[in-house]
């Protein structure tokens, strides 16, 4: 209505409306589901062992849910979330020299980057082996306004040494670090098998030890010297729950053995951050790291610390195992949902992994798109004004919930191991993560899950990424590791000592084997069974490669006849289903147009070239036809390979009598039966 300038609006009321009750709206959805059994179809059972309800009402809501800011931290650290603390985009620097780290830093930075990540240790990680190549790498860039995260391996007081006098050089106080050197031993166990230079464990947690002093006694809360790394286990394709369980186990192992060195809760809490990776599971992730923050908590009040003490340092990467080499274009979009989720779901910092990275040393595109990303969740759609964006859906408040208690369950079943070191010499945790990783390659295999542009809608015509050298000039010549060295004698692992040998020239694996001597790892505990590395669509990436391998031969695409029966209504839906499967083997296709006669279908096979073929029709008209197909085709072309398009299970063990080879059908193991015809054709 109209009033001047002004439009009012009328009062509206939904009195009128009834409100539906749960068992309405299960007795409509039963008449619309047409004899099909309702639980069957409407409760969805993830690989990670939570049955998701088809519907979610305020009665499955937990009462008690807490505001944002208050303990357990279950909406947020913080009372206004974002709108008070903005997430920092803290993206990887992929440059291997100190050189091209600072030039790709400052880039970085200049270019919308809040923080940076720095990796240390492993393929393509930063080489900063001296105290020049620190100086170097971070030569204008004020290392006391912005948090750097940086992953040391297993040399965390060798580089907490450096980048102390680091800091020193630029004319800063230690005590303005902001970030963390996130020491994670376990993590780096697992990862690689071993600690660098033969550490053990016990040693490691030695250095531990010393880096948490030198932080409570010369740093603020917000510079971290632990790390519990999750997203090593996102990668090996882990469930939600056993990340969190891990996780949860790791940081209260090294909370312990803090506590056992004389120090306090409220001393070493704070000093922890978590890392956890985000799989492709939007809502799913979100849970995940709320229930880990809320969990967290509640592991430290029960160790005796106070609320501030509990509220969790949380960063974020999205998941490498998502990633897939074959048109990786599409790994924009995965990113563009994982990096979603960690933002609903209230991380502190993210790190979003460049589409390419599984190809090569990610470019300045892909380092641009995935920085881009970030700052258009805040910038252009706005989540860095809403406190909690998932706060409030009963689905989000009861699916975390859930999760926090089954992955409370696993947490508890490691404590009554002995705790994270016990089950990762038992191999547990490695089994665990293997039990779960190979029923989702299963699903990938079966395409129960879809992998676009892998195990669905590949795109035959894309061009691969090409792949330059990883290791660029100038950090080829920062030298070899100087491991076999003879190392200098410390007379104690305090980080002045560290910081003379840095000061000295000492290049960062001689002084790590300086520590190892000191310490003399007396537990036996330094080696393990590390967690295997994989990714989800490496299967299929495997068939794809042995048709580009074919191709670049044979100057073709292998290719498979579709003999097509009857009019289009008759065999397009099938035709179709079959060429989308067969390209997950990197297969092309001959699509005849339809026929009624089995002997000219025959001879349009033998005539395509191909060495198999697929018939594709209905179940009702292939008693009519198989039999005498296969027959045809057998008196051409002897070897052929003949797969049927469906699976009439009442004729199956005929059709194998008449000659049919395999078939094509949504229940089949998509990658076996393809793997199998790409061996019989010799490809």
């Amino acid at each position: 209505m109209q009033q001047g300038n002004q439009t009012i609006m009328p009062d509206i009321s939904f009195d009128e409306f009834k409100a539906a009750t749960y068992e309405e709206w299960k007795d409509a959805a039963i008449l619309a589901l047409k004899g099909v059994p309702f639980d069957k179809v409407m409760f969805t059972k993830l690989v990670d062992g939570i049955t998701l309800k088809p519907i979610y009402n305020q009665e499955d809501v937990p009462a008690d849910i807490e505001q944002p800011g208050q303990f357990p931290y279950r909406r947020s650290t913080l009372p206004l979330g974002y709108a008070q603390k903005p997430w920092e985009i803290a993206q990887t620097v992929y440059s291997t020299c100190p050189a091209g780290f600072n030039k790709k830093a400052k880039s970085e930075l200049q270019k919308g980057g809040t923080a940076l990540t720095v990796s240390l240790a492993g393929d393509g990680s930063t080489k900063l082996k001296t105290l020049e190549n620190w100086k170097t790498a971070f030569e204008g860039i004020e290392l006391n306004a912005l948090s750097v995260f940086f992953k040391p391996g297993s040399a965390g007081l060798t580089q907490l040494s450096m980048l102390i006098e680091t800091c020193k050089a630029q004319g800063y106080s230690p005590s303005e670090l902001k970030g963390g050197m996130l020491f994670d031993p376990m993590g780096t166990m697992l990862s690689k098998g071993s600690l660098c230079g033969g550490m053990g464990y016990c040693g490691a947690m030695k250095q531990m030890v010393t880096m948490c002093k030198w932080a409570i006694d010369n740093s603020k809360d917000d510079f971290c010297v632990i790390g519990v790394n999750g997203s090593i286990y996102t990668d090996a394709g882990a469930s939600a729950m056993d990340e969190v369980a891990f996780m949860l186990s790791t940081a209260t192992s090294y909370l312990r053995a803090m506590i056992a060195a004389g120090l306090s809760v409220d001393e070493v809490a704070p000093r922890i951050r978590f890392n956890a990776g985000i799989s492709s599971n939007l809502f799913l992730e979100v849970c995940k790291l709320r229930a880990l923050r809320m969990l967290w908590a509640e592991v430290v009040r029960a160790c005796g610390g106070s609320d501030e003490a509990a509220k969790i340092k949380l960063s974020a990467t999205t998941s490498r195992w998502t990633i897939s080499k074959v048109d990786p274009w599409v790994n924009m979009l995965r990113g563009t949902s994982q990096a979603f989720s960690a933002v609903l779901g209230g991380v502190d910092s993210l790190d979003v992994t460049p589409f390419d990275v599984a190809v090569r040393q990610p470019d300045e595109f892909s380092s641009h798109i995935a920085r881009n990303l970030q700052l258009m969740l805040a910038g252009e759609f706005c989540l860095d004004k809403v406190v909690d964006p998932a706060g409030g859906s009963y689905y989000v408040e009861s699916f975390t919930e859930t999760l926090a208690k089954d992955a409370y369950a696993i947490f508890q079943s490691i404590e009554a191991e002995g705790g994270m070191e016990e089950s990762v010499k038992a191999g547990t945790v490695q089994a665990k993560v293997a039990d779960i990783r190979n029923k989702r390659l299963v699903m990938v295999d079966q395409r129960r899950q879809t992998v676009v542009g892998c195990n669905k809608y590949v795109n035959l015509e894309e061009e691969a990424l090409t792949s330059e050298e990883r290791i660029s000039k100038c950090s080829k010549k920062s030298g070899s590791c100087c491991s076999s060295d003879s190392a200098p004698i410390l007379e104690c692992d305090c980080v002045e000592e560290i910081a003379k040998l840095a000061l000295a020239g000492s290049k960062t694996c001689k002084i790590q084997k300086a520590l190892s001597n000191l310490y003399g790892c007396g537990c036996g505990f330094s080696s393990v069974t590390p967690l295997e590395q994989h990714h989800l669509t490496e299967r299929f990436e495997s068939l794809l490669d042995k048709a580009s391998a074919y191709k670049a031969a044979n100057g073709v695409r292998p290719m498979v006849h579709l003999a097509n029966y009857g009019p289009l209504r008759l065999h397009k839906a099938r035709a179709d289903f079959a060429q989308d499967f067969l390209r997950s083997a990197g297969f092309d296709t001959s699509y005849s147009t339809g026929n009624e006669c089995p002997e000219e279908m025959a001879k349009l096979a033998a005539e395509s070239g191909c060495k198999a073929c697929v018939i594709c029709s209905t179940d009702a008209t292939y008693p009519e036809i198989v039999a005498a197909f296969c027959s045809a085709v057998r008196s051409l072309v002897p070897d052929m390979e003949i797969l049927l398009a469906g699976y009439p299970v009442e004729h199956i063990e005929a059709f194998k009598a008449a000659g049919v080879n395999d078939f094509i059908h949504v229940k089949a193991n998509c990658y076996n039966v393809l793997s199998s015809l790409q061996t019989k054709l010799g490809i």
